[in-house]
């Protein structure tokens, strides 16, 4: 017979929500009894709570004891995977005892060799080596190291590395291992890598994204740009990968249990549901030329550069903010390229911006909770009070919603910038003898602005189509300018 569901219970299954994450089943008293990841929390999760005649023994004796649940969004299954391993050893919780004694599951060894390898393993010795798991899923483990190696290419192989050094493998041609048996990396640089992938493993994000952008200082300094090019990789590698890694100077934005931030933030605005998915809008212009809007994309508190889109506003009567937004608003909801709904909506603005944005969302009958995010004050505006809310200086919550406004700030001016410098660059053209509508496109292809031109030479010019005549001209008028 099912265990009849409490109504709080109820309530929490219908706020689930179709993400990756982590989830928590505790017993009467509070203590986690079993941790698991899913790829998808709504699905996984309710699934406890239905009958089920298929389910084993071990299922349905943990149904019968849970009493609460608790789950912790995060951005991919890979983070998911890494994540439940961490909460299994730190709970220990009853019904993962046979991933606690590691019986037929995976572990990924670090070798202690000089030049260690990285291999997935089935058991431990008492060895040097370094062991991190054991992990649930095998198959979505290999798949965790091949993408780990993209960024750091540590050997996978069991040859031994010595001073007499064999040739290279396809693993180095390909990109996957950085050449160590025949001497192409050094130990020095070698250890930096294992370091990224102990890193990786431990969870330790923050500290080594500095190690990361002291190591991208120096290369720069010595003028080693192909070194300096894989240490930004890394970075954003960082930053695609794990919900709890932190912009630069911000503490730890994510955490385990009631200290998750996008559960915080859904407590703080009164939300039904989890904003994993947030869309922030921002509007751009100056004396009302060339205006422009932008949509950015949150999900799991990182950015999704897929979701990013730039609006060039259509409306032209002059500076008016809440006319912009009712109109990028009403052209991002009525879009059939863009059907996926946010959990959340974020206006750069004050109450005024909230009310118009709230206002083109009842037109459009979509029921997508929406906030302001004021500069001024960093005060919060919502839709259930005349007040505004103001978080602390180091609140994680805020910094999220900061980061977000400032993303969708970023875009939209780097879009208006654009605009305008296109603007200058074809006026400047339009007056110079000899330069058709043919050839102002093909230059404005090939140089991205006035001062790519001023540097050119007449070579360069001819090869842009222009003869010696009207390269001179464009050259002395373009450098009279300054270049601008």
């Amino acid at each position: 017979m099912q265990k009849p569901i409490k109504e709080q219970l109820r309530k929490k299954l219908s706020n689930l929500q179709d993400i990756p994450g982590v989830y928590l089943m505790k017993d009467a008293g509070g203590k986690v009894i079993y941790a698991g990841k899913a790829a998808s929390l709504k699905k996984r999760v309710s699934s406890y709570f239905q009958r089920n005649k298929t389910a084993d023994s071990k299922t349905f004796a943990l149904s019968e004891k849970i009493e609460d649940f608790e789950v912790i969004p995060v951005a991919s299954e890979a983070e998911a995977l890494i994540l439940e391993n961490r909460l299994i050893k730190k709970y220990q919780p009853k019904y993962n005892v046979d991933l606690k004694d590691g019986k037929s599951y995976p572990f990924v060894k670090l070798t202690s060799e000089d030049f260690p390898s990285i291999q997935v393993v089935r058991e431990t010795k008492d060895d040097r080596s370094v062991y991190y798991g054991p992990f649930t899923d095998a198959g979505l483990l290999r798949e965790i190291i091949k993408f780990v190696r993209n960024h750091y290419p540590v050997r996978n192989c069991k040859r031994s590395i010595n001073v007499t050094f064999s040739r290279v493998c396809t693993q180095y041609h390909i990109g996957k291992c950085s050449g160590p048996c025949e001497g192409k990396i050094s130990k020095e640089d070698y250890a930096k890598l294992v370091m990224g992938i102990k890193s990786f493993f431990n969870g330790d994000y923050r500290n080594f994204e500095k190690k990361l952008r002291i190591w991208l200082r120096d290369a720069v300094k010595k003028l080693n740009f192909e070194e300096a090019n894989e240490i930004k990789k890394r970075l954003l590698m960082l930053d695609k990968l794990s919900v709890r890694f932190p912009a630069r100077g911000e503490k730890e934005l994510f955490a385990y249990g009631e200290t998750n931030v996008l559960a915080k933030l859904a407590g703080i605005l009164r939300l039904e549901k989890i904003p994993y998915s947030i869309e922030g809008f921002d509007v751009s212009n100056t004396a009302g030329t060339f205006a422009t809007a932008s949509k950015v994309l949150f999900k799991g508190g990182i950015p999704d550069r897929s979701g990013y889109r730039k609006y060039r506003i259509i409306f032209n009567a002059g500076i008016d903010d809440y006319r912009m937004i009712e109109e990028v608003l009403g052209r991002r909801f009525s879009s059939d390229k863009d059907r996926d709904m946010p959990d959340l909506i974020l206006i750069d603005g004050g109450r005024g911006h909230l009310r118009v944005a709230a206002s083109v969302l009842r037109k459009m009958e979509k029921d997508i909770p929406v906030v302001s995010l004021a500069k001024e004050n960093e005060e919060i505006y919502t839709l259930f009070s005349k007040n505004s809310i103001r978080l602390e200086d180091n609140s994680p919550e805020r910094h999220l919603l900061e980061r977000i406004r400032n993303e969708a700030h970023r875009f939209a001016l780097s879009y208006h910038k654009k605009l305008r410098a296109k603007s200058v660059r074809e006026s400047f053209l339009d007056n110079i003898d000899g330069i058709g509508e043919v050839k102002k496109r093909k230059l404005m292809q090939v140089f991205p602005d006035m001062a790519a031109i001023a540097g050119a030479d007449i070579g360069r010019l001819k090869e842009a189509g222009l003869n010696e005549r009207v390269s001179e001209e464009l050259l002395k008028r373009t450098r009279r300018q300054g270049g601008k």
